[in-house]
C-alpha cells in the first residue's frame, strides 16, 4: 500500500495480510490501514515501511522526529505559503 501525502511524499506499507482501507480514500490519522503479514518469502510477520520524496527511498527513522520535521520541512513550507 502506497499513501500520498502531497508534496511528493509518500509511504509504502508491504507485507500486509489485510488491507482496511479503499483505493483514493482520504484517511484520518490514526486510522488502521491494515495487519502485518508473511506474505511474499517473509520468514515471520512484519512490516516493510519506507517514505519516498519525489520517487527516492529516503530514511524513514527521519520522518519520525519531531524536530528534523519541523527544521527540514514544516519550516520551510511556511516560508512559501507566507
Amino acid at each position: 500500500m502506497i499513501i500520498d501525502h502531497g508534496f511528493d511524499l509518500f509511504s509504502m506499507y508491504s507485507h500486509l495480510s489485510s488491507i482496511a482501507v479503499k483505493k483514493d480514500q482520504i484517511l484520518l490519522k490514526g486510522e488502521i490501514l491494515g495487519r502485518t503479514g508473511t506474505t511474499g518469502l517473509a520468514g515471520g510477520d512484519h512490516l516493510h515501511f519506507s517514505i519516498l520524496v519525489n520517487n527516492i527511498f529516503v530514511n524513514p527513522l527521519e520522518w519520525w522526529d519531531r524536530v528534523w520535521i519541523k527544521n527540514n520541512i514544516s519550516s520551510k513550507l511556511d516560508a512559501i505559503i507566507k
